[in-house]
């Protein structure tokens, strides 16, 4: 019964992503805010790109860019009539400029010269770009995903947790040093103020998921939890993880296993769940108890804000 319901929830993912897609297709020549189509959707927008990612395989800019571009080619090869200019304007271009630098970039020639290609031509720089890139095309995601399947699943409903934090605004993928440093920059502060406890509790929250976020502009809060007020300043703040319910999945990982990790989370629980996330951020946990001894191997819970789909 249980698989049952899995494959419905996860049919109601597909769905919802063929509307927002069947929406883009009509609607090229328009902008298309990331509100807007988590509207349609009918998903938490601050989540959305995160979802469509991990349902299609495609960034949402991605899917965006490349059925501009791919429609472009058509009209290209198939109205002469039109010009250049008309082209980039009906399919959302602000200008021609920017639209003959994209087309450039994808197809390897600006779009004058690519209208005089013959067909067999054309097709084989469509071909080759394809396979390159091997491309999803928009679909339903169905390669297999790596993940790392977690010690314990659970739901829960948790307490508001007010913590004082260290934030960093940058790249931070796979930068295990980062982390490294930017907790032991938060121990140091947290410990001249004296309000580091045994039963202090630590966590990285992620406030952007979004592929249309530059990797420069990410940001992350590195956090323990404060029973009250601190006076901050600076690269120190305070704020509150929210409270109300959470999937938490918990992981023994080594510092190259986070992804997989958060890949089941996403990729094969949530789509499978019944729930969505909402608009509270995603956020790690790293039991003290669990993680005295310093090994190579981390408890880690990561912790993903639920609503019923």
């Amino acid at each position: 019964m249980m698989k049952i319901i899995f494959n419905e929830s996860r049919q109601i993912y597909i769905s919802m992503i063929n509307k927002v897609q069947d929406y883009i297709e009509k609607h090229l020549d328009e902008e298309l805010t990331v509100e807007l189509l988590a509207g349609i959707a009918s998903f938490s927008s601050f989540h959305f790109q995160r979802i469509y990612r991990q349902i299609t395989g495609e960034s949402l800019y991605s899917y965006i860019k490349r059925l501009r571009l791919e429609k472009a080619a058509f009209l290209l090869a198939t109205n002469n009539n039109r010009t250049i200019q008309d082209i980039a304007l009906s399919l959302g271009y602000s200008n021609q400029s920017s639209f003959a630098k994209a087309f450039k970039n994808k197809f390897g020639m600006n779009a004058s010269k690519f209208r005089i290609l013959s067909e067999n031509d054309r097709m084989k720089i469509i071909d080759n770009i394809n396979n390159a890139h091997d491309s999803t095309n928009g679909k339903v995601y169905d390669k297999e995903i790596d993940y790392t399947t977690p010690m314990e699943l659970s739901v829960q409903i948790i307490k508001p947790t007010k913590v004082v934090y260290i934030r960093h605004t940058g790249s931070y993928k796979g930068d295990s040093n980062l982390f490294e440093q930017l907790f032991t920059k938060l121990y140091s502060y947290t410990s001249s103020l004296d309000i580091v406890k045994k039963d202090s509790k630590w966590f990285v929250a992620y406030h952007d998921f979004g592929d249309l976020t530059m990797e420069e502009q990410l940001r992350l809060s590195v956090c323990m939890s404060i029973d009250s007020d601190v006076r901050t300043n600076g690269e120190f703040g305070s704020m509150i993880l929210e409270g109300g319910k959470y999937a938490v999945g918990r992981f023994a990982l080594k510092p190259d296993g986070y992804q997989l990790a958060w890949n089941y989370m996403l990729s094969k629980w949530l789509p499978e769940s019944g729930y969505v996330p909402d608009d509270r951020v995603f956020f790690e946990y790293y039991p003290p108890e669990d993680n005295i001894n310093h090994k190579e191997e981390k408890i880690v819970e990561i912790f993903i804000p639920i609503i019923p789909l």
